[in-house]
């Protein structure tokens, strides 16, 4: 029998990730995310449901929402199949998921939108949730889930079959240690096939995370020495929980001095999700969730954080529209004493990427605008210890670019790949 694997989306792209592997007649489905684009946002559901009218199983790795945010549409189409993910994925997913569906729908409610939330909730109720490590098994298929680092509660999917052989799915993998989760567990060496993560496969080799800090303490530092206000735009899942500690650990360290912040945005949520799993809060003296303004327009509520604030983290990362961050954004756009501090990755959809490339808009904003590398991905080195030391017999990337079209270790969307 032949065994297969096929994106249905997040191959040559980084978005919509969802993966469909034929192993033993088995058949599997890693991740339904997302894409940050209003006019094609989903995999290729029409294609995954031509090439299995059944599926056997689901596997979320975990709760960002290019991997997550599509879960309960798919889970519609297979109602009759599990969803498996770690316990901290579990519930960090249906916030997220949740947000996803609101923000998608901003500017008026509608009966598609509450058709979502209706389809979020039959999907939850399939949703097992698993220890790391915990063997699950398919008929004659075994699947254990793995650390992948990251973020909290993310998992890597091995997928056991035949005799000895199997499969290793990184998902977004992080083969280095973060304040707030571990490095990535590996697998038994020569898997049949290795599926890798390549968002920064092709990216030279960036300043050290050390460096990295102390740039950004420098800037911290700088802007509100000299009276100005720091905007930090986060992803609320992982990277906001990281910038706080980043944040806390300087003012202890006395490397940047103490200034209140204020977060908002989901970045509030997530981070009382972190603490009650990790068993530490995320919030002090110093670092505050943004207070609530009954009956107050929200821009309003903006302008009074930043009265208050010396510092701002909220989410979207990617000053997407509508979104908090946003808003704080153009409120700090024409003074110059002020600072947006980027910590991460931008898709070319968003704001953010296109306020950093387009010249036009650019000159709108007066304040400092500053990019920092926070990345809770394995960069080119890793990814290249990663393949070294696991030797597979085939290899195939995803949810990166490929440098040119003939690159043959590239898995694009809707490409087979047998093994």
């Amino acid at each position: 029998m032949k065994n297969f694997f096929i994106p249905i989306g997040g191959g040559n792209e980084i978005g919509a990730s969802c993966y469909f592997y034929s192993v033993n007649g088995v058949n599997i489905v890693v991740d339904a995310g997302i894409r940050f684009s209003k006019e094609n946002p989903y995999p290729d559901f029409d294609l995954l449901k031509a090439l299995a009218p059944k599926l056997d199983a689901i596997v979320v790795t975990h709760a960002h929402v290019d991997h997550c945010g599509a879960v309960h549409l798919l889970s519609e189409l297979y109602p009759d199949t599990p969803i498996y993910a770690t316990f901290e994925t579990a519930q960090l997913l249906s916030l997220m998921v949740e947000d996803a569906i609101k923000v998608r729908y901003i500017g008026g409610e509608s009966q598609e939108e509450w058709r979502e939330y209706s389809l979020l909730d039959k999907a939850l109720s399939r949703l097992e949730r698993r220890e790391f490590h915990d063997k699950i098994t398919v008929k004659d298929v075994e699947i254990e889930l793995f650390p992948a680092g990251h973020i909290l509660g993310a998992a890597s999917v091995v997928i056991r079959y035949g005799e000895g052989e199997s499969v290793y799915h990184t998902g977004d993998i992080s083969l280095f240690e973060q304040r707030t989760v571990g490095a990535a567990e590996l697998p038994e060496p020569n898997p049949s096939l290795l599926v890798s993560e390549s968002t920064y496969l092709h990216t030279p080799k960036r300043k050290s995370r050390e460096e990295q800090e102390e740039a950004f303490y420098t800037a911290v530092r700088r802007t509100v020495e000299g009276g100005g206000k720091v905007l930090i735009p986060v992803f609320a899942l992982g990277r906001a929980q990281e910038i706080l500690l980043l944040l806390t650990e300087g003012m202890r360290s006395g490397r940047i001095p103490p200034v209140r912040v204020l977060v908002d945005g989901l970045a509030k949520e997530v981070s009382t999700i972190y603490g009650s799993f990790l068993g530490r809060s995320f919030f002090n003296y110093y670092v505050q969730p943004s207070p609530g303004y009954a009956g107050v327009p929200f821009k309003e509520a903006c302008k009074q954080n930043l009265k208050s604030a010396d510092c701002i983290v909220s989410t979207s990362g990617m000053l997407m529209e509508g979104t908090p961050s946003y808003v704080y954004a153009s409120l700090l756009a024409q003074d110059p004493k002020s600072a947006i501090l980027f910590s991460g990755y931008m898709v070319e959809e968003s704001f953010g990427y296109r306020l950093l490339k387009d010249r036009e808009l650019l000159r709108a904003f007066r304040c400092r605008l500053e990019r920092h590398h926070f990345s809770a991905h394995s960069g080119q080195e890793e990814l290249k210890r990663l393949t070294e030391e696991l030797s597979p017999k085939k290899l195939a990337f995803v949810h990166g670019f490929p440098l040119h079209t003939g690159q043959s270790e590239f898995a694009f969307n809707r490409e087979v790949v047998k093994f």
